[in-house]
């Protein structure tokens, strides 16, 4: 039993850890620049949001992120792109066109993913200053983002806004699985 319990509680500082609390950097798919997570404040905490240029869950959420990523300044945005299925190419011509006023990261290898035990598009990660995961799911609760009607992301920035962690930590992520 002993064994058991300290077995869980590994995993679960493992999870912690797998969120992502180390500084990233890739080339920014809408400007083919190297981008770094290392020049971000992160004032209040990093919202990483993991992207497909050609998956319709993804792609339908695009736009209530951006309005999200406006709306919540005091965060910094960085979206990541690690389809391995798709052209690099194509997803850099998409992430132009879909007017993200954040950087989009290509992941060639999926190392990005990996560490934070991403799964599918989109799946969104908010990390604190201090590297401590504090959310892990979906943006809402369908993958289409029209018929939503609970906003999972909106309610954990919300709630780190005004000082008080997020009521839910973690949500069920909704959308096309990451090809690696």
């Amino acid at each position: 039993m002993r064994i058991q319990l300290t077995v869980i509680l590994g995993l679960l500082s493992l999870s912690t850890f797998a969120c992502g609390s180390k500084p990233f950097s890739g080339i920014d798919l809408r400007t083919g620049k190297n981008f770094s997570t290392q020049t971000l404040s992160n004032r209040k905490g990093l919202v990483v949001v993991f992207l497909s240029a050609k998956c319709p869950c993804s792609k339908s959420h695009e736009g209530s992120i951006e309005v999200l990523a406006r709306e919540f300044t005091g965060f910094s945005f960085v979206g990541v792109h690690s389809n391995k299925d798709e052209d690099e190419g194509l997803a850099s011509v998409h992430f132009k066109e879909a007017g993200f006023s954040f950087p989009i990261i290509q992941d060639r290898e999926s190392r990005i993913a990996n560490e934070f035990g991403a799964l599918k598009t989109p799946h969104v990660f908010i990390v604190g200053p201090k590297g401590e995961c504090w959310f892990n799911g979906g943006v809402d609760d369908t993958k289409d983002a029209s018929k939503a009607k609970q906003f999972y992301l909106k309610q954990a920035l919300l709630d780190l806004k005004d000082g008080r962690e997020p009521q839910q930590k973690e949500t069920r992520t909704l959308g096309c699985a990451i090809v690696r």
